[in-house]
C-alpha cells in the first residue's frame, strides 16, 4: 500500500474543466427564477452535470443513463437538492416521490451519524472508474459536483506550497498545522480508497482544511473529521 499524488498541474486543468462546464450550465440557463421553481432548479442542475462527466473523462456511466435531481427548496443560501441516475427514457416522477433529502457527503463530519441512505443504489453504484489514483481523484470530484453542496461552490482545491502560502500570507491568517505534502493524495487496498485533499473554504471564517475522504468498495463517499491547518479572516456570513 503506497501513497500515490496527484501533480498540481493536473489539478489545476480538472478544476478549471470543471468550473469552464459550471459556467457554461449557467450561460444557458440565464436569469434565475424564483428559488422555489422546482424544474428551472432541477433542469440546471441535470445540465451541470451532463457538462461535469464530459470534462472528467475517466468518469462515466452506461449508455443510456443520466444524472437527474429532486429539488427540494432552499435553506438560507442553499438549494437543497439531491442526485440520482436513472434511464434517459425512464419517467423519473415516480424515482422523485421515493426519495428524500438528507445533508450532502462533505457536511459536518463531526456531526452524529446518519441514518443508513439509499445512495449506493440510487446514485454511486452506476458510476464506473478506473480503480488509478487519478481515476479515484477524478470520482470524487464529479461527485462533488453532483451533490452541489453550498461548501463545495464556495471552496477552492489547494495543491501546491505556492497556493497555501500564498493565502496565508494575507492579513488575518495563522498557519496551525504545517503539511509536508500539498498535492491531492490518494491511497488504495483492497477496494476501498482514501483521499487527502486541501480545502480552502470562505463560509464563516476563512479557513484550509486537510479533508480525509473514503471512497468505500460500494462507490459510496464518506467524509472523516477535518483536520484544521489555517484560519483566516471572517467569511462569509451564508
Amino acid at each position: 500500500m503506497s501513497v500515490e499524488f496527484i501533480p498540481a498541474a493536473d489539478v489545476r486543468s480538472l478544476i478549471r474543466g470543471v468550473e469552464e462546464a459550471r459556467q457554461r450550465t449557467l450561460d444557458r440557463a440565464g436569469v434565475p427564477p424564483a428559488f422555489s421553481d422546482a424544474r428551472y432548479w432541477e433542469a440546471l442542475f441535470e445540465s451541470n452535470a451532463a457538462e461535469v462527466l464530459a470534462v472528467l473523462l475517466q468518469v462515466t456511466l452506461p449508455p443510456g443513463f443520466v444524472v437527474r435531481y429532486r429539488f427540494f427548496g432552499q435553506r438560507d443560501q442553499d438549494l437543497l437538492v439531491r442526485p440520482f441516475v436513472a434511464r434517459a427514457t425512464t419517467d423519473i416522477e415516480t424515482v422523485r416521490r421515493l426519495i428524500e433529502w438528507h445533508p450532502p457527503p462533505d457536511a459536518d463530519a463531526t456531526a452524529p451519524a446518519r441514518a443508513r441512505t439509499q445512495d449506493v443504489e440510487f446514485l454511486y453504484r452506476h458510476f464506473r472508474f478506473p480503480r488509478t489514483a487519478m481515476g479515484v481523484f477524478q470520482y470524487w470530484l464529479a461527485m462533488q459536483e453532483l451533490w452541489a453542496s453550498q461548501r463545495w461552490a464556495h471552496s477552492h482545491v489547494i495543491a501546491s506550497a505556492a497556493e497555501l502560502s500564498q493565502i496565508t500570507a494575507g492579513e488575518g491568517w495563522e498557519v496551525l498545522h504545517c503539511v509536508e505534502t500539498y498535492e491531492p493524495a490518494v491511497v488504495r487496498a483492497e477496494g476501498r480508497s482514501r483521499l487527502a485533499v486541501l480545502l480552502q473554504t470562505p463560509l464563516r471564517r476563512f479557513e484550509i482544511t486537510l479533508q480525509q475522504i473514503e471512497i468505500a468498495t460500494d462507490q459510496s463517499v464518506r467524509y472523516g473529521a477535518p483536520v484544521l491547518v489555517a484560519s483566516g479572516p471572517r467569511g462569509y456570513m451564508l
